[in-house]
């Protein structure tokens, strides 16, 4: 074999060397010396040397993840995940469908016994699995042209664990409508679309769940279970007497036995129930009975044998706790192999160990050195007063590219690749980006000094032997957090979008009729016509049938919090006074917005220079990746901060979403070109939160912070003004204290204002002076409703970040009765890892008693009490001591909703959450998961008694959405109620609750362009009669909400592309659209040319049409009177400016829509 050369692919000789021995059966065999992810770039090259099994174990999920995630980037051959389930042993609590997703897949690879690199944790190695024969007889293939029994297949789904739903969003779910099948195999990224003609599968889609369109087309699907558990009527059968003799032997009452039984039949799958996996299939495997002469690659041997150690520990206490809480649990060795069984199994296989130190004594037959080095030197150091950070970088780069090294950088993130490019290049360091795989079969030979890769790597390594350096751009900058994405997002759009469907019973607002109560989709005929309608009922039991191509005129009615409306009358003079008194409140409020923004749009501010080395420096050191929004955000201050008309940006965002970030960087650099910053915060605490936030993130950087509050003596406040007069401090931070009279700056460039909406009157007033001199940006968390900013927008700026914030770990969210063990367990698990506690009680008069309690169940907990009623100083005394962690838990009312950010925080008990909204159980639940580790909220209902269905549902909602950010989204409903609100003002306050929100925002932008002067169009929302079905059968579509929302979109196209868009979907998620459908895409197509001529109204009645004209019409006279001359015999006008089509004798339908359609393109449309 030649000997490699750095550009070979094969980066180091010894490893070829090695796979030559292993390949003779040395056994075992060590490799030692190998640093940062050098490790996986020797497996890599193992896995392509020997084609074969390869099983890379190591001590924990978090290592094996990093593994995975480096073995990906170093292109090993089909890598291959087998995470451990992420529940405690015999938690009640079942694993996450992704996880069970990934480990069957896995097996099913190693069935097929092809080559493969499997990356697994020690815990998922001593852990039983489900035998092969019954995962073999349990997957199934489907391909185009198969005739599948369906009935028979549609069982096996539900034997499978998978479950019918409505809509398939979630993995584990299928559907059935008609002819289509849809379905989430957990081990796919996308779901399935299978579509049958009679009995034949005719296709295979995979598509988006989020949107339910199909996207390519597949050639094969194979199906295999959805959970670790297959549930044939045989496997139960044979369960129930397990079942019996073990519940007996633990003590368990029969009623808890026959509840889990009568559950399962109904194919319910409880929480936790895997775990009873030994009691269905008895003859469990371990996992190397899936193997077939595999090659064990042990990563740090010493660590793994701790952690199989640590396993066993694990499954003894969670033995013990579930016999403490008398839950159903198999005997352990059924489910779990002890640490002596599987180090046997190790030794049976051949092992290669993978250690960072050589260790003298070791056999040095099959041991293989390979000098490396990791990257620690690299780091770049931010030190005070020094220009040219990278400097070192770029010297070390050099010397590389002059040795004939390949130098690679790895970022995350192209925006991150390009930044680095921009840093280097003023030293002379030419990068280029590189597209192909760097480690792949086309690994580009690049002369630049250093070849820039995109790719999932947090540490790198550097071979000298081999002159191979690869460094993660986090060696240099820092570790930056990554965000996943994944099925969650797009359940909680879900979960959103079921939250906006209309419900019979909501109030809608009709523009001409007022507010009435939605009843229903009702189907009506009338004589040889049918269609659907939109029943709304008004005062006096009156009943309004709205034809669906008029949904353009109601809207859902959202009028802020607890505003129930009364229906109007029908008819009556009401609703007309209503809307007068709302347009004159609306326009005030449009000549005082307008006032402001000229006042702004005439001064001159500061224009403030484009960001330089030093910043963008800064930007680099930020520990998380930024979100798209966040960078947007960012982009649009500095564009502010760079003109010269003041700056006046609101940013918009749920705590931990990053606009601190935001207003850091416009801080940075307002200090670096010389000017002062103000960052004006309600509270005391907040004070203080921001300046340890400011203080560490600037720690490395010439700027001095002071904070103006009353945690400073007056002495040390006199001191800090005295130097913000003389300009010798750059950043203040202060609560109202700010805008007292004593204070002046020197030069102050930037005012950031943090929730503005908690300022009184005369503070407002005084920053209101600021406006139009001084570049102001406030941040809110209250979200704040995107239609209000269309119309606000060129008023204020408006940035909204709304991605959450870096996946933290989702909060494992559980809704459990109140007891004593429960409460007492939450709380120790969480002080044994050195965590704080959320306790939420919310009422005041006996908050005492629960502090009684709690100080009996956890004697050694240092609890502290907060509530709205203390004082405000003593308030403040209590959230800091919690905030420093002088306290583990905080018994506290809802007045932690908003801005406090306790990263340690990680536990919350909700007492009585049944009586808790929607948007507070989300604020509150959102105070924690703010760091890496897993955090848990428990949502506490009475031991006794029933709660209501209402409650249920909540309860249920929040349950489903763990992540972060849908908090912010779901919470918006009643949130953006209260920001606008806040933002309007109480007298607007009471418009909106008047009309609704949706008209208050249409009639504000129609205000603001009537005073700007600009022509507004007048909306025209064309009638049409023409006796003709048109509608969406409910056979073809059964859900009213998914019709409801069909037909929404065909009303608001606004180009037959639209409609064209909304058919084509309906064809593909509900096969071929009957007749009436189609009917009603042509109507709707010849609705959007109406609405361009506004054309008022068309009837038909079978001998001719009728056309109405609205008075601004833009078809012409001219174009009129040429018609009726050309063609008097079918086109007259009559006196009242109706336009008569006649239609040719016993016309059909299609007549119809024809003779329409060719009078609308000779009128111009």
């Amino acid at each position: 074999m030649p000997e490699p050369t750095p550009s070979h692919r094969c980066p180091v000789a010894a490893i070829a060397r090695l796979a030559e021995q292993l390949r003779h059966g040395a056994h075992p065999a060590t490799l030692t010396g190998l640093a940062g992810s050098a490790p996986a770039l020797a497996v890599a090259e193992l896995s392509r040397l020997l084609p074969r099994q390869i099983v890379v174990i190591a001590a924990d999920q978090a290592a094996a993840d990093e593994l995975t995630r480096e073995l990906l980037f170093f292109n090993a051959v089909n890598v291959s995940p087998f995470p451990a389930w992420d529940t405690s042993p015999f938690e009640a609590a079942s694993p996450h469908p992704d996880i069970s997703g990934a480990r069957l897949e896995t097996l099913q690879r190693l069935l097929q016994g092809s080559p493969c690199t499997v990356v697994a944790p020690v815990a998922a190695l001593m852990q039983r699995i489900i035998p092969r024969s019954l995962l073999t007889g349990a997957s199934c293939a489907i391909k185009p042209g198969d005739e599948p029994d369906r009935e028979a297949l549609l069982e096996g789904l539900v034997r499978m664990g998978y479950t019918n739903c409505p809509l398939v969003e979630e993995r584990g779910s299928f559907a059935v409508r008609g002819g289509i099948l849809d379905i989430f195999p957990p081990s796919l990224p996308r779901p399935v679309r299978i579509e049958f003609f009679g009995d034949t599968v005719e296709t295979l889609r995979s598509f988006d769940p989020l949107n339910q369109r199909s996207l390519e087309s597949l050639t094969c699907l194979n199906l295999l279970p959805s959970r670790e558990l297959i549930l044939s009527p045989a496997a139960l059968q044979e369960f129930i007497p397990r079942l019996k003799e073990r519940a007996d032997q633990l003590d368990i009452p029969a009623d808890r036995r026959r509840q889990l039984v009568s559950e399962l039949q109904g194919a319910g799958y409880p929480p936790g129930v895997e775990f009873l996996q030994p009691l269905f299939h008895p003859g469990l495997q371990s996992f190397f009975a899936y193997l077939n002469n595999p090659l064990l690659v042990l990563q740090e041997p010493d660590l793994l044998r701790q952690a199989a150690q640590q396993h066993q520990t694990d499954v003894t206490s969670g033995v013990q706790k579930a016999a403490a809480e008398e839950r159903l649990h198999p005997a352990p060795y059924q489910l779990y192999l002890t640490q002596d069984e599987f180090s046997q199994l190790l030794d049976q296989q051949q092992t290669l160990a993978l250690r960072r130190l050589t260790v003298a004594g070791e056999s040095s037959a099959d041991l293989v050195q390979i000098r490396s080095e990791d990257n620690s030197d690299l780091r770049i150091s931010m030190a005070r007063d020094q220009q040219h950070l990278l400097g070192p970088l770029a010297e070390r780069l050099k010397q590389w590219h002059a040795a004939n090294w390949r130098t690679l950088v790895v970022c995350h993130h192209p925006s991150q690749a390009e930044r680095l490019q921009e840093l280097l290049t003023p030293y002379g360091i030419s990068c280029s980006l590189g597209t192909t795989d760097p480690f792949g079969p086309e690994a580009p030979s690049v002369h630049t000094d250093l070849l820039l890769v995109i790719g999932e790597l947090s540490r790198g390594f550097r071979l000298p032997e081999s002159k191979l350096a690869v460094i993660a751009e986090e060696e240099l900058f820092g570790k930056r957090t990554r965000r996943k994405s994944g099925v969650t997002a797009l359940r909680t759009k879900q979960i959103l979008a079921s939250l906006a469907e209309l419900k019979p019973g909501d109030a809608m607002v009709h523009v001409d009729h007022g507010i009435g109560i939605y009843r229903g989709l009702q189907h009506l005929k009338t004589g040889a016509v049918e269609g659907d309608f939109l029943l709304l009922e008004y005062a006096g039991n009156d009943k309004l049938y709205l034809p669906i191509d008029r949904l353009g005129l109601v809207q859902r009615y959202a009028g802020g919090e607890g505003a129930t409306p009364a229906p109007a009358r029908l008819g009556g003079p009401g609703w007309e006074k209503t809307r007068s008194k709302a347009r004159k409140n609306i326009e005030e409020l449009a000549a005082e917005l307008l006032e402001v923004y000229a006042k702004r749009q005439a001064s001159q501010g500061y224009s403030f220079s484009p960001p330089d080395e030093l910043f963008r420096e800064f930007e680099a050191t930020f520990p998380w990746e930024e979100t798209p929004d966040q960078l947007s955000a960012i982009q649009d201050v500095l564009g502010d901060m760079q003109h010269s008309r003041p700056m006046d940006r609101l940013v918009c965002g749920d705590v931990g979403y990053g606009k601190t970030e935001v207003a850091l960087r416009a801080a940075f650099k307002a200090v670096l070109d010389g000017k002062q910053v103000a960052l004006l915060v309600p509270t005391t605490i907040l004070a203080q939160q921001h300046f340890e936030t400011f203080s560490t993130r600037l720690k490395d950087y010439p700027v001095s912070i002071e904070m103006l509050s009353r945690f400073r003596s007056v002495k040390e406040q006199k001191i800090s003004l005295e130097r913000l007069k003389e300009g010798k401090l750059d950043i203040i931070i202060g609560t109202h204290r700010l805008l007292q009279k004593d204070v002046s700056f020197k030069d102050l460039g930037l005012l950031i204002v943090d929730e503005e909406q908690r300022f009184g009157v005369k503070d407002k007033e005084r920053l209101k002076q600021y406006r139009a001199s001084v570049d102001i940006m406030t941040l809110t968390a209250t979200p704040i409703p995107r239609t209000l900013h269309l119309s606000m927008l060129g008023i204020r700026d408006l940035s909204i970040i709304d991605t959450p914030p870096v996946d933290r770990q989702a909060i494992k969210t559980v809704v459990a009765r109140d007891t004593d063990d429960l409460i007492r367990d939450a709380i120790t698990r969480e002080l044994e890892r050195g965590g704080q506690v959320f306790y939420v009680h919310n009422r005041v008069h006996s908050i005492g008693i629960v502090a009684e309690r709690l100080r009996q169940l956890v004697p050694q907990a240092r609890i502290s009490v907060a509530h709205g009623q203390m004082e405000e100083k003593e308030l403040e005394k209590v959230m800091l001591t919690f905030m420093h962690g002088q306290s583990d838990l905080l018994l506290t009312t809802t007045i932690i909703e908003s801005g406090l950010d306790i990263p340690r925080a990680n536990t919350m008990l909700v007492d009585r959450a049944d009586t808790f909204g929607l948007s507070q159980l989300y604020q509150l639940r959102g105070r924690i998961g703010r760091s890496t580790v897993k955090s848990y909220a428990y949502l506490l209902i009475p031991g006794q008694g029933s709660i209501t269905q209402d409650a249920r549902e909540r309860l249920k909602i929040i349950q489903d959405i763990s992540e972060l950010g849908a908090g912010f989204r779901i919470a918006t409903h009643d949130l953006e109620l209260r920001g606008a609100g806040d933002m309007l003002g109480p007298r607007q306050s009471g418009t909106v609750a008047d009309i609704g929100f949706e008209l208050y925002t249409q009639m504000l932008e129609e205000a603001i362009a009537g005073l700007k002067g600009e022509d507004l169009e007048e909306r025209c929302e064309p009638e049409i009669n023409l006796a003709i079905a048109a509608f969406i059968p409910e056979t073809y579509i059964p859900d009213t909400n998914q019709r409801l929302v069909l037909y929404k979109r065909l009303v608001q196209a606004d180009s037959n592309d639209d409609v064209a868009e909304v058919v084509s979907e309906m064809h593909d998620r509900y096969g071929r659209p009957p007749l009436a459908a189609q009917t009603l895409a042509r109507i709707m197509e010849l609705r959007i040319r109406l609405k361009q001529l506004k054309i008022l109204k068309v009837d038909a009645d079978g001998k001719r049409l009728c056309l109405a004209f609205h008075p601004r019409t833009a078809v012409s006279p001219e174009t009129l009177i040429n018609l009726i001359r050309t063609a008097p015999a079918i086109y007259q006008f009559t006196p009242d400016h109706r336009l008569l089509v006649t239609l040719p004798v016993n016309s059909s339908n299609n007549d119809t829509l024809e003779a329409l359609a060719s009078a609308l393109t000779l009128l111009g449309a």
